[in-house]
């Protein structure tokens, strides 16, 4: 696949992605589990107090535990990292053009919690 099928295989992910607010998710599905179904990741956006979008990408379980954040976005990848409790640093890149929207932008909360 060349650079510019795979920049326009990734556009309708990439403006998903910008397209987030606070506390806004995408669904999508890259890759398969071992019982060959596609797995389903959620990228969530969360902004702070600077007003600059931070990106996650989880599974899309109920519990979501395993998760990364996302460092830098490109035109194909999303570059994703996290730390072990040994402080191990783990990194992985994202090929958007491989991933499909399982959802619109589904503009809800991740929660209604209130502590």
């Amino acid at each position: 696949m060349t650079y510019s099928a795979k920049v326009n295989a990734s556009k309708t992910i990439v403006n998903a992605i910008n397209a987030l607010k606070d506390k806004e998710y995408i669904v999508v599905s890259y890759g398969t589990d071992y019982d060959g179904k596609p797995q389903e990741y959620r990228i969530t956006c969360s902004i702070y107090r600077d007003n600059k979008p931070t990106y996650s990408i989880s599974r899309n379980d109920v519990w979501a535990l395993d998760s990364m954040n996302i460092a830098e976005f490109t035109n194909t990848m999303a570059k994703a990292y996290t730390f072990d409790m040994m402080r191990q640093r783990t990194s992985y890149s994202f090929p958007l053009f491989e991933m499909t929207l399982v959802d619109e932008p589904f503009k809800a909360t991740l929660h209604d919690l209130k502590f």
